[in-house]
């Protein structure tokens, strides 16, 4: 296997975050205004269960303070809202507004364009490798993380 050089590294990295951040720049402060607002809505919608504050850092990577400035703005917004842990007042989940919803179902096409422009030009065998192999990554880089 091939050593690459931290150069060729960074510049895979840097391409990898360049598509995932694509069509996601919006100039105006209304709506859904970065990719990780969409996926934290999107993981709540896709949920079946409620998910806490600690559940989104954990599924996302992403510290326990970037995760309370995003569903703070998400409030801000009226896209989500807290639930009150009826058992433990300190804990709390967080549900999708009717507004939340609706922000996510005029944002799909737009934050996913890039996706299926890659599918229709890779084809549907290739894009599910690469996507296949994203996942793994992803997983892989969750657990290392976790430590576990």
């Amino acid at each position: 296997m091939k050593d690459y050089h931290w150069t060729e590294m960074i510049e895979k990295m840097q391409d990898i975050r360049l598509f995932s951040s694509l069509h996601i720049r919006r100039s105006k402060n209304e709506g859904i205004t970065s990719s990780q607002e969409l996926d934290l809505l999107s993981r709540i919608v896709l949920s079946d269960t409620p998910l806490t504050p600690h559940d989104l850092c954990s599924s996302m990577g992403l510290s326990k303070s970037a995760v309370s400035r995003l569903i703070e703005n998400l409030e801000k917004k009226k896209f989500l809202y807290k639930e009150s842990n009826p058992t433990d007042k300190r804990s709390y989940s967080l549900l999708i507004t009717k507004k939340g919803n609706e922000e996510l179902n005029l944002t799909y096409a737009y934050y996913l364009e890039p996706i299926y422009w890659l599918r229709r030009v890779l084809g549907d065998d290739s894009f599910e490798s690469l996507t296949t192999k994203i996942k793994e990554a992803n997983e892989l880089l969750l657990k290392e993380k976790g430590g576990n």
